[in-house]
């Protein structure tokens, strides 16, 4: 019969199971043959209970993989502005010491040129008297450039402090936090989901007959997932969207199972609900 010849070549696609202790049949509609599978509630339920908790895996996996870059991201923004307002302390430590040795410095000049002044009135000799003269001029030419620099680093320093202050900077880094906060938060949730599942899903396996899990893994293997899904009310397969003849679409809605002719993944027919 047809469907002896057809059964030896859909044996050895992997494809096995379902041929076990079980019937297939084989329709034709022109020059182009379709597979019908006669699988059991319980078994195809398997399946897709299989299927909907790896396809719920993947999604979380993908997630959290987005969320631990959003993580690396947001870090990283993070320590980027302490490593700025860090360098805003660093500059303004230094400035405050650099500020001080100037004050220092002009006080030093200031008593310089006191005590030349102070001498001058005690000196005799012309030649004491100008040095003197030169040695206060000194001190007070150091007064006056020491002074300068003194203010303009003084107004440095008041605009690092204003910076280091900035609301909006500050405010951002807050943020950031905040926003750290939130991703750790979704991925210790995400975690806890992804292990749950990945433990139901072992749970289910274990729970299953070898050749259906085993069949469940050839069919995602060659294919990917989803490996069996339901036709649309249009009769189309839902994954490459090939529209199924109608002698093919009848008797899905009888409850039977078929590989679609142009993708070769497993479709049935779904109630509406």
């Amino acid at each position: 019969s047809e469907i002896s010849t057809i059964l030896p070549s859909l044996t050895a696609t992997s494809t096995y199971w379902f041929f076990s202790a079980k019937r297939a049949d084989l329709i034709r509609r022109s020059n182009m043959a379709y597979i019908i599978f006669f699988v059991k509630a319980d078994i195809l339920k398997k399946m897709l209970r299989l299927q909907q908790v790896e396809l719920e895996i993947l999604r979380v996996q993908s997630a959290l993989k987005k969320v631990l870059s959003q993580i690396s991201e947001v870090s990283w923004k993070i320590e980027e502005l302490k490593k700025q307002r860090e360098g805003v302390e660093k500059s303004i430590e230094g400035l405050k010491a650099e500020i001080k040795r100037h004050r220092e410095a002009i006080q030093e000049c200031k008593e310089g040129a006191k005590r030349a002044e102070e001498r001058l009135s005690l000196v005799k000799r012309a030649e004491e008297y100008k040095a003197l003269l030169r040695e206060r001029a000194k001190n007070e030419d150091c007064v006056i450039k020491l002074t300068k620099s003194l203010k303009e680093l003084e107004e440095k320093l008041k605009k690092l402090q204003k910076e280091r202050e900035d609301k909006k900077l500050v405010r951002e880094l807050q943020d950031l936090e905040e926003e750290l906060s939130d991703l750790r938060y979704s991925q210790s949730r995400l975690t806890n989901k992804l292990d749950e599942l990945t433990k139901e899903f072992q749970k289910i396996k274990e729970g299953t007959e070898p050749d259906v899990v085993q069949e469940y893994e050839v069919l995602k293997k060659k294919h990917g997932l989803p490996i069996i899904l339901p036709i649309d009310s249009f009769g189309a397969c839902t994954h490459c969207g090939t529209k199924l003849p109608s002698a093919l679409y009848s008797r899905l809605i009888k409850g039977e199972v078929a590989v679609c002719p142009s993708c070769g993944r497993l479709v049935y027919y779904e109630e509406e609900t």
